[in-house]
């Protein structure tokens, strides 16, 4: 047996060897050239054949060998790319295979020829539509007369009254299509047939929950029906909608709901294919996060059960622990009193109970949280924890309601500032002090409605979210504030494949408080890879001017830590480019301002800046993502606040921008603030 498996192994690498010798015997291709494209690119053409050149550019590029067969494929394939982009009359006029040392330079010439325009279009069948159905369908048909007749157009056209129809009830409707084409004349003559079929409605749901099922099937029949009533004229739009209620569920590993086939009284029903996912779940993994003036390593532990105490309660445990350095590990090691170097452990438990059906009603979801966590940050590090209880109403799948109620209590440390008088503009402090004790009671609502396509990575729909917070009066705690945060994004991609996204984000921010200064927990900070990328993590903020944490007799050394601001508004415009299957080229400009006070009209016009660009590499747990960004050295920067030593009193100065990038040219400024005008940004999953 031995001797058999070493002859077979021996058989196969003879035969791989000569595979490779064969292939690499075929002269490698050099070039790769097109003539006479003018209303086609070359790289259009390049995407639809299959021989393509050795990258030139790239020293470790894969080689491609020349195949005479697929050479002569490729050359019959270039006028169907043409007719699928209007040009009906394109045909290959020429083609050279030319021999050059051990190598071969490919060129095609191509006779474009004229584009077919849409000489007339007739639909058929509409006539069970209502005149307003008819005619909202025929407005948004892609196809027009004296247009290019476009092989996608041609398509879209028919998959759109296909898809209108079935939602308005239509669940048998058949579409075809006929397009004559004269080539001679360059035009082309379009008929659509809908063979609409009897108006439907839904009927009885069939839940299908395979031999074992651990969960009732009504509770499964309820989400259905509510997203479905009985009788409701058939919409492929409801059957999305009833298998999104599902998923939301959280116990289920496949839900997949689909339409059965009708019967004599047109009545459809409900298919419902369900794979309950498992019970219990346990994941441990591992993050980083790299930022110019913090990093950080954490280890992250999450555990769940779907079915605590049963009826589909859950339970879940997330735990993080790691460490956090600021600026960075290298001044940490290097005990940097200059870049204020300072390190010390984070970590955040948190537990959260969910009980469905809440009070009976199967709209409403109970949710209670218990948090505990330890934070680092520039100006403070704090000990906190947070206990909250509320109740989730979701009409709809993309719209849900989450109001509770919440007790926060925190201890923080801040800055070894040269007056007690400064604590509270700090911190928040009522006792005057730069270490203190503060808790919060505050109602709390979210309001979200989400339509976007992806929620890791949003290629078309919108999302907006508007949260408010009214804290202490009769509900206690240090403060009474009232807290704002609209949040709305866009997203557009105009056609399919490889074409760029267009996405645009909005978030206005406002802290309204009685009495002395707000807590800093509650403030406003913007900066980072998820916000204004002009500026580092929470760098685009109020500042305070203190001394550095250090014990060192030398000559005393100051920061500028951020202490955030009642005001904040910021925004981003982002043009996304895939560049193949998985890395993807953003392009993005960046606005924002946080200020002291309220935000005010002579506020706008003193908006901070920033464009740049970044790569995204698709992975399963969303993008990698990198971005490089450059202030625009315009606009109100953030206000400085220094401490007078003799008096303690706190006031703001001017100082000058650093203009320098990465440390690298600029003017050399002396300036206590010393953020330059690039920040890099590395972390997982879409900026927004």
């Amino acid at each position: 047996m031995p001797k058999a498996l070493l002859v077979l192994g021996a058989a196969m690498i003879t035969l791989g060897c000569a595979h490779r010798s064969e292939e690499e015997s075929a002269p490698e291709i050099k070039r790769l050239r097109f003539d006479g494209t003018r209303q086609l690119s070359q790289g259009k053409i390049k995407d639809g054949i299959v021989v393509t050149a050795t990258g030139w550019w790239w020293p470790f590029a894969e080689k491609h060998y020349y195949d005479p067969f697929t050479w002569q494929t490729d050359l019959r394939r270039i006028p169907k790319i043409y007719e699928a982009s209007g040009f009906f009359s394109a045909r290959v006029v020429g083609q050279e295979v030319k021999q050059v040392g051990k190598s071969v330079e490919l060129s095609v010439t191509i006779d474009e020829g004229q584009p077919t325009n849409i000489e007339s279009i007739e639909v058929r069948g509409l006539d069970t539509l209502s005149a307003q159905q008819r005619n909202r369908l025929l407005a948004e048909l892609p196809l027009r007369e004296g247009r290019v007749f476009l092989e996608s157009q041609w398509e879209s056209a028919k998959d759109l009254i296909r898809e209108r129809m079935r939602n308005w009830g239509y669940a048998q409707v058949e579409v075809e299509g006929q397009a004559v084409v004269r080539v001679e004349q360059s035009v082309a003559s379009l008929v659509i047939d809908a063979h609409s079929g009897p108006l439907c409605s839904f009927g009885a749901i069939d839940v299908r929950n395979g031999p074992t099922p651990r969960f009732p099937a009504g509770l499964i029949w309820e989400q259905v029906r509510l997203a479905i009533p009985e009788g409701s004229p058939f919409s492929d739009l409801a059957l999305a909608e009833a298998q999104k209620r599902l998923f939301a569920m959280g116990v289920f590993l496949v839900a997949k709901v689909t339409a059965g086939a009708a019967d004599r009284a047109a009545s459809v029903p409900i298919i419902v294919d369900i794979r309950e996912a498992p019970l219990h779940t346990l994941r441990i993994g591992a993050g980083m996060k790299i930022d110019q003036i913090r990093d950080e390593a954490r280890m992250i532990f999450d555990w769940s059960n779907s079915n605590f105490l049963g009826g589909m309660r859950k339970l879940s445990l997330h735990a993080e622990a790691g460490w956090a350095f600021i600026p960075n590990v290298y001044a940490v090691a290097r005990q940097d009193v200059v870049a204020g170097a300072r390190n010390g452990p984070i970590a955040r438990v948190g537990l959260t109970f969910e009980q469905p059906r809440f009070l009976g009603h199967p709209l409403l979801r109970e949710k209670s949280t218990l948090d505990v966590e330890r934070t680092l940050e520039q100006a403070y590090d704090a000990l906190g924890t947070r206990l909250g209880t509320g109740v989730v109403w979701r009409p709809w799948s993309s719209l849900s309601l989450y109001t509770t109620y919440n007790l926060q209590a925190y201890y923080l440390n801040g800055p070894a500032i040269a007056s007690v008088s400064a604590a509270p503009l700090t911190l928040g402090c009522t006792t005057q002090s730069i270490n203190c004790f503060l808790w919060l009671s505050y109602l709390e609502e979210t309001l979200t409605w989400d339509k976007r396509d992806s929620a890791l990575e949003a290629r078309n729909g919108a999302f907006a979210s508007l949260a408010l917070q009214a804290g202490g009066g009769p509900l206690g705690g240090d403060f009474t504030y009232l807290r704002v945060l609209p949040d709305v994004r866009g997203y557009i991609t105009l056609g399919h494949g490889k074409v760029p996204t267009f996405a645009a984000r909005l978030r206005v921010g406002e802290l309204i408080h009685s009495g002395g200064e707000s807590a800093v927990v509650t403030r406003f900070f913007a900066g980072g890879g998820v916000s204004m990328r002009g500026f580092s993590d929470r760098r685009l903020s109020p500042l305070l001017l203190a001394p550095a944490p250090t014990t060192s007799a030398t000559t005393p050394v100051t920061l500028s830590l951020p202490i955030g601001g009642n005001g904040m508004v910021e925004g981003n415009f982002e043009l996304r480019f895939p560049l193949g299957k998985n890395v993807v080229l953003a392009a993005f400009l960046d606005f924002g301002q946080v200020t002291q006070g309220l935000l005010g009209s002579s506020d706008l016009p003193t908006l901070l800046w920033a464009t740049g660009f970044g790569l995204r590499y698709r992975t399963v747990i969303g993008p990698i993502r990198v971005d490089f960004a450059r202030r625009l050295q315009f606009g109100r920067p953030p206000p400085l606040y220094v401490i007078d030593p003799n008096t303690g009193a706190v006031t703001s100065t001017s100082y000058a921008v650093a203009d320098d990038c990465f440390g690298i040219g600029g003017s050399g400024r002396v300036t206590p603030v010393t953020d330059g005008l690039c920040v890099l940004h590395l972390a997982i999953g879409e900026d927004f």
